[in-house]
């Protein structure tokens, strides 16, 4: 199995690089995808490396090295699994979740099609699900990884009813969607009540827009405002204003808005570092450095 970087530098097992103030710990599973998501670096015909998810390396280890790690470990206040749909991935993860000895909440992050296959990872002893939706204008969605972003949503729905504040799903900023349709998704997930994690769509080379551009930082900061505003029931969906899928009001002061709403969102004491930026370039999202 594999660690993120930062993770496995935070329990001794790599002694290279900045210590990362971290409560999550983040595992991967599987490699090479059977889906074919245009923006990931383990797609099925994506021609990055299989070492990185994101712009993160994710280095091998035994699985015995990191549960003895994590044992030890006193810092540590969730376990995130990245299960990539691949073979035996899900196995792998069972086997992790069954031979840890520790009580720390654990997110599957996994890609699933029926409610019954979230109800197994339940069943399994994790204890929240994160069924990312990435894309939320429905052409780019079905274009960019597959299916039908209805569908797709009203799964998350049937999911989120039987496992009421126990659902995250991902919003991946500036792959074609407007900040309306951000928004609007933003206030669907908050009446779910599903977290919501955003991240910054970020090029990756050898994936099928790894030439598409970043999105405009001015534009994800006001993403982050509503999904501040919209999360603390300070504002709804029915009081912004927007002109051309741009807000131009959140019907609420902003003045005042607290800097946690520009830091990573996600599960409880998510922090994902670098996901999004590069060290000494302009951060999307915000995090600690020990």
């Amino acid at each position: 199995m594999r660690l993120s970087y930062g993770s496995a530098r935070l329990l001794g097992l790599i002694n290279s690089g900045p210590p990362l103030k971290m409560e999550t710990i983040y595992a991967m599973f599987g490699q090479s995808c059977l889906f074919n998501c245009a923006y990931c670096t383990q797609a099925r015909e994506s021609k990055s490396s299989e070492e990185f998810l994101s712009r993160i390396s994710w280095p091998h280890f035994e699985m015995g090295e990191i549960i003895s790690a994590i044992e030890r470990s006193n810092e540590i206040k969730r376990i995130c699994l990245q299960v990539v749909s691949s073979a035996r991935a899900k196995e792998e993860a069972f086997e992790f979740i069954d031979k840890l000895r520790v009580d720390i909440p654990i997110s599957a992050s996994v890609r699933i099609s029926r409610f019954e296959e979230a109800k197994e990872w339940f069943d399994h002893g994790i204890d929240r699900i994160g069924m990312a939706t990435d894309v939320v204008n429905e052409k780019m969605f079905e274009l960019y990884r597959g299916g039908s972003l209805k569908r797709h949503i009203g799964l998350i729905e049937e999911v989120a009813k039987k496992y009421p504040s126990k659902v995250t799903t991902h919003l991946i900023v500036g792959l074609g969607e407007s900040e309306r349709e951000a928004v609007e998704f933003l206030q669907k997930m908050h009446d779910f009540k599903v977290s919501v994690g955003l991240f910054a769509f970020t090029p990756m080379k050898g994936t099928k827009l790894e030439n598409l551009k970043r999105p405009d930082l001015d534009s994800y900061r006001r993403i982050q405002i509503a999904a501040y505003l919209l999360k603390n029931d300070l504002s709804n969906l029915s009081l912004f204003e927007f002109e051309n899928g741009r807000i131009i009001s959140f019907g609420y002061d902003i003045s005042n808005i607290p800097f946690s709403a520009f830091k990573t969102s996600g599960c409880p004491n998510c922090t994902r570092p670098y996901y999004n930026e590069r060290p000494g370039k302009e951060m999307y999202n915000f995090f600690e450095v020990s």
